[in-house]
């Protein structure tokens, strides 16, 4: 059986191998041309980005000096309000010289050195605490969009690359200048130590060594306090000698019978106090004076 090609047959092969040509040549000639063209143009976007960030700088170079100056001296300044990183035992002799200075017995003392920077929040039913809620959520949620897009953009983990964005002045400024000041950030360099102390004596000492906390120069916060009596067993022996060795003018001081033996009990007034007390690196930045006659 023989077929024969008509002259319209041949005329529609023609066109469709022209057809095939066209798109081979779209597909692996010119489209890989009009990618190239836009991922330099990408760059290009990007380099302009840049190049206008490092000129504000440049133009501003004096102003984020005088502001770097500023920050480091109000570093300075903050810093010098915290106790210097203080080991365990200078915690203790620090707070039993506070007790004996004021003339206190000291009954407990107990507290724990940090691991880790302090997590402390404002009271939890004022308006701070809400605000620094959010803040945290903020940064958190601000911290994983940002980690996200970077992988999305690094090529070694199979991203497309950052890609251009225009930015706004605000955005560029922030770039520059920082961003502003009372946003949220971690907390990596101020520890608190924990203290649980219990001291007892005279109610006049024991409101000076309240005193003494509260107006201390470093920072020590009085989380919390409570009063109560601390009954001393100071002697046993015979009922003459106990009373012989009672001054006149000794308050709270009674004689009981126990077992069988009189014992001379010395009853005072204590103070149950919580605090936390403040503590950074500040080995790194003059203090506050210094700063300020720099």
């Amino acid at each position: 059986m023989k077929s024969t090609m008509t002259e319209c047959d041949k005329k529609l092969l023609v066109g469709m191998f022209i057809g095939v040509i066209i798109v081979a040549i779209g597909y692996w000639g010119i489209l890989p041309q009009i990618r190239a063209y836009n991922s330099i143009s990408d760059k290009i976007e990007k380099e302009e980005n840049k190049k206008k960030i490092n000129e504000l700088k440049l133009l501003n170079v004096g102003t984020i000096q005088i502001q770097a100056d500023d920050y480091e001296s109000r570093i300075a300044e903050k810093k010098d309000e915290f106790f210097q990183i203080l080991s365990s035992s200078e915690v203790d002799r620090m707070m039993t010289e506070m007790a004996t200075d004021n003339n206190l017995d000291i009954y407990e003392l107990n507290f724990n050195m940090p691991s880790s920077p302090s997590d402390r929040l404002a009271y939890k039913n004022s308006q701070l605490y809400n605000i620094q809620l959010q803040q945290m959520a903020d940064y958190e949620s601000s911290a994983e969009s940002m980690e996200t897009e970077a992988d999305e953009n690094d090529p070694s983990l199979g991203g497309e690359g950052e890609s251009a964005s225009t930015k706004t002045p605000e955005e560029i400024n922030a770039e520059v200048f920082g961003e502003e000041e009372g946003s949220y950030r971690p907390n990596t360099d101020i520890y608190a130590v924990p203290v649980t102390m219990t001291v007892g004596g005279e109610l006049d000492d024991l409101e000076s060594f309240i005193d003494d906390i509260i107006n201390s120069d470093k920072r020590i916060l009085m989380v919390g306090y409570s009063w109560g009596e601390y009954r001393n067993l100071v002697r046993r022996g015979s009922e003459e000698n106990v009373a012989e060795s009672v001054e006149a003018d000794t308050t709270g001081v009674s004689t009981e019978e126990i077992d069988g033996a009189v014992v001379e009990v010395v009853t005072k007034k204590s103070l149950t106090v919580k605090l936390e007390i403040f503590m950074c690196d500040t080995s790194d930045v003059a203090s506050s004076g210094d700063a300020i006659e720099e």
